[in-house]
């Protein structure tokens, strides 16, 4: 286990953000700053939910064969990417097709936004969010019709399933195959940040660009807990104590399986019960209750209607913090997906060079900093950093500086296979 922040690095100085620069004086303001902006980040010290706008935000891709959004007669950078190079390279202006299974769009719209601010860039957004399962299903119908539009495709679960089934059934050499056929490969080896993320953090088809920190949390309503004294537990296994028999816990129509049977392998682990006992137990103790989803889950719990929610996802929770009184658990050795915030460029991108960009932009620090107040429902992700001094809010606070147990993108199948087994015995039927 261990805390995903350190304050080893302090806060440091950060670089001023180049607002209202237009794409007409982008190349001016990059040749007198470029030196400048180097410097100061050399000296500087995210399955998601359910729902969705599903809508997209600027015009539209404006397709292109892989050489689209490069400055005329410039060489391309070498590697490994340095950011400023990528900036130095692309026209900036162009417009930057992204798939996200995030579940809303505008968190894209503000990472663009900030992205743009530091580095005097007007790239457009096009975005499609929605849920795993939405953007994997249009990703690949437009890879089967070789019609490719999204640049960088991220938290699509159906194409990460694929994958990791494949590692199951056959092995990670065969996986890597399969993910070369829609990713863009080396991203471990081809830019700067490796110096930054983690080993776990890298994958030759991803890097993880934001969703840091606890990647799980048991929401419970305060007004209830308040009012009927009880106390608020520290994790799954104190819900086992009589003060808490016969309280409301919702429970989506849906239930990920790797999330709760990440729930249940855990805590089941801790008791002298097996994990069918351990969930049948807590559904014995408690009293589950249906709703249409994650997200209705987490509003009834906000209004009052139910006393808690079997778990939900940090960034689905975080917009009901502020209005409504809800408190967000995370247990001890809660797990962090190290790459459920993976970022990946498609094989096939209209503007490769532009999502390079972009993605690189996202892991230097003053963006990864902005993340936290700027960014919707996101958290970032690099570890190196203290982000006491930009100011998070308690919820933003506490998932940052989580006790976590990190979970590998492979190695989620254990606890997905717990998950499902519960679901087919009817621990959640309602």
């Amino acid at each position: 286990m261990q805390n995903p922040s350190s304050s080893g690095t302090g806060s440091s100085e950060q670089t001023s953000r180049a607002e209202g620069v237009d794409s007409t004086s982008r190349r001016a303001f990059l040749t007198s700053s470029a030196a400048a902006t180097v410097a100061a980040f050399a000296g500087c010290s995210g399955d998601g939910s359910d729902g969705g706008d599903g809508g997209s935000g600027g015009d539209g891709g404006d397709g292109g064969d892989g050489s689209s959004g490069t400055s005329g007669g410039d060489s391309e950078p070498s590697t490994p990417w340095e950011t400023q190079d990528l900036a130095n390279y692309i026209d900036g202006d162009e417009t930057l097709t992204i798939y996200a299974g995030t579940g809303d769009a505008q968190e894209w719209r503000d990472l663009i936004k900030v992205v743009n601010a530091e580095f005097g860039t007007s790239i457009k957004g096009n975005v499609f969010a929605g849920t795993g399962g939405d953007v994997s299903q249009r990703f690949l119908q437009e890879y089967q019709a070789d019609n490719h539009k999204c640049d960088i495709l991220t938290v699509a679960s159906d194409v990460w399933d694929q994958i990791k089934l494949k590692a199951k059934e056959e092995d990670k050499q065969a996986a890597h195959e399969l993910a070369k056929q829609y990713y863009e490969w080396d991203m471990d080896k081809n830019f700067w940040f490796t110096d930054v993320l983690s080993e776990d953090r890298l994958l030759p088809f991803l890097a993880a660009g934001f969703n840091g920190g606890a990647g799980l949390s048991l929401p419970v309503n305060e007004d209830i807990f308040e009012e009927q004294g009880l106390d608020y537990p520290t994790d799954y296994n104190d819900l086992f104590d009589d003060q808490y028999e016969g309280l409301t816990m919702a429970v989506p129509g849906y239930v990920v399986s790797g999330e709760v049977g990440w729930v249940i392998k855990h805590h089941a682990a801790e008791t002298d019960m097996s994990e069918m006992e351990w969930i049948s137990a807590l559904k014995d103790h408690l009293e589950f209750v249906g709703t249409s989803s994650y997200t209705s889950g987490i509003r009834a719990v906000g209004q009052g209607d139910y006393a808690m929610q079997i778990h939900n996802w940090p960034w689905v929770v975080q917009p009901f913090i502020g209005d409504n009184p809800i408190r967000g658990i995370f247990p001890p050795g809660v797990k962090m997906d190290v790459l459920s915030g993976g970022l990946g460029v498609n094989a096939n991108a209209p503007n490769p060079w532009v999502a390079r960009f972009f993605i690189s932009a996202m892991l230097e620090e003053p963006v990864q900093r902005a993340i936290v107040t700027d960014v919707k429902d996101q958290s970032p992700v690099r570890t190196d950093l203290d982000y006491s001094s930009d100011n998070p809010d308690r919820f933003m606070k506490k998932r940052l500086n989580a006790d976590v147990t990190p979970i590998g993108f492979y190695e989620g199948a254990k606890f997905s296979d717990v998950g499902q087994t519960a679901k087919d015995n009817g621990a959640f039927d309602i």
